[in-house]
């Protein structure tokens, strides 16, 4: 079967919706930041909105006081610097993931797989198995796509093997246009972003066991990646525990103090079996 007779059964299969005039996409979508349109005229729509957003009118409270907390780590983090030092580069592949997805995704998400692939030593066979397996749960599940904690349940389910190798450092040249995520829930369709925040406060209550695992500095927002791997009844802590040792391993390689986001999703996509 080809890729494009699969990406027209799997549409005629969940009937998906454009993002932006909400009718039903009935020919090959147009797929960007991590949505489905049914034309460029949507795509460039939803564009032009993010562009124009005037921060004077926006009220994060309306996001919830859950957003606030996921956001705010970065305030408490000790590797915003660093951080940014590496995001143009671990977005390198943002677009080209877009090619492999069939339905709603969170663009945060898909920056997380991008990494993955950030210094060579995984292949994107191996980030296409973890987002197949994303997809598969929504479906099976029922959700409306793929959210941070819906990626984080593949992963969990996925990781096995925790042997070290040391990994090379090939980083990809960077896209041409950095996206930026940050206002990206702002503009987030409502049942969507409902869904989303509801399994970010669910995971919220695993971040004690998660803290008590750690002996080192470690991102805040891969923290929730690992609490949210816990929702999904497959995962055990025993396998977060060797995930964050595995994190270790790679942080050391890389001349880093700690587990930066870098660190720990290309961890956690080089401990998926080939």
């Amino acid at each position: 079967m080809t890729k494009q007779t699969q990406e027209k059964e799997q549409l005629n299969h969940d009937e998906q919706r454009c993002a932006v005039c909400n009718g039903v996409i009935t020919k090959k979508p147009i797929k960007r930041m991590g949505n489905l349109y049914c034309s460029i005229y949507c795509a460039e729509v939803n564009r032009e909105r993010m562009e124009n957003l005037d921060m004077e009118k926006i009220d994060f409270n309306e996001l919830g006081d859950v957003i606030g907390r996921f956001m705010n780590t970065c305030m408490k983090c000790p590797f915003p610097l660093k951080c940014r030092k590496v995001r143009e580069f671990c977005g390198a592949y943002f677009e080209e993931l877009h090619e492999y997805i069939t339905m709603r995704w969170c663009c945060h998400a898909i920056f997380g797989l991008s990494c993955m692939l950030s210094d060579g030593s995984v292949s994107m066979g191996t980030v296409k198995k973890i987002m197949a397996r994303a997809e598969n749960i929504s479906r099976e599940k029922g959700y409306k796509g793929i959210s941070p904690a819906v990626l984080s349940m593949a992963e969990g389910e996925l990781i096995e093997d925790f042997s070290y190798l040391p990994g090379p450092e090939n980083r990809p040249d960077p896209p041409k246009q950095e996206h930026e995520h940050y206002l990206a829930c702002v503009n987030c369709d409502k049942k969507f972003q409902d869904e989303c925040l509801k399994f970010t406060e669910e995971a919220e209550a695993h971040l004690p066991e998660i803290e008590q695992m750690l002996d080192f500095p470690y991102c805040g927002h891969a923290k929730y990646d690992m609490a949210a791997m816990l929702l999904d009844p497959k995962v055990d802590k025993e396998k977060v525990k060797k995930l964050i040792e595995k994190s270790k391993k790679v942080a050391r390689e890389k001349n880093f103090k700690g587990g930066q986001y870098r660190i720990h999703y290309l961890a956690t996509a080089r401990s998926v079996k080939k």
